[in-house]
């Protein structure tokens, strides 16, 4: 699933909390977002910082949504999944015994997933963390390869806590 299509099928509570740690926590980022997707339209970015946080908020996760902005919605995307949710990502890759920086970064994927310590990996982040993060992280996570992995792909299609199908 494509970045701009994760921001079209998350709920609104995971986007605004999403933007709002973005906004307080990584404001040159949430800036030069903002910057670019206001260009895209061809506005003035100072229209956008006048609005109040919920217009805002909402017209940014409509310009995040649209196939032109898939650059940007990867980005933040990555930075939020790295800086935010770096416990989420080691635990997960380590499950999986993938070799990692010791941040979550990892230089050499495998080419299959063994199912069981999957499906584990999968239930100890459902289980620590919220649906709406795990969810965007596990689609994040499919995209590292061209083809993704078809094991993760079957929870994804199938597993009633991913909130993003």
């Amino acid at each position: 699933m494509k970045s701009y299509t994760i921001f079209q099928k998350s709920d609104d509570e995971t986007v605004n909390a999403f933007l709002d740690w973005m906004r307080n926590q990584e404001r040159g980022v949430y800036r030069a977002a903002l910057r670019e997707l206001s260009a895209l339209k061809k506005l003035r970015p100072q229209f956008m910082q006048q609005k109040p946080l919920e217009e805002q908020f909402a017209w940014l996760k409509k310009m995040l949504s649209w196939k032109p902005a898939e650059t940007i919605a990867d980005h933040l995307l990555q930075v939020w999944l790295i800086r935010k949710h770096e416990k989420m990502l080691v635990s997960f890759i380590e499950k999986l015994g993938i070799a990692h920086n010791g941040h979550g970064v990892v230089d050499v994927l495998p080419e299959t997933l063994e199912e069981e310590p999957l499906k584990e990996a999968v239930d100890a982040l459902f289980a620590e963390y919220p649906a709406g993060a795990v969810s965007i992280y596990l689609q994040m996570f499919q995209n590292q390869t061209e083809t993704g992995w078809p094991e993760l792909q079957a929870i994804l299609d199938s597993d009633p806590r991913v909130t993003i199908k």
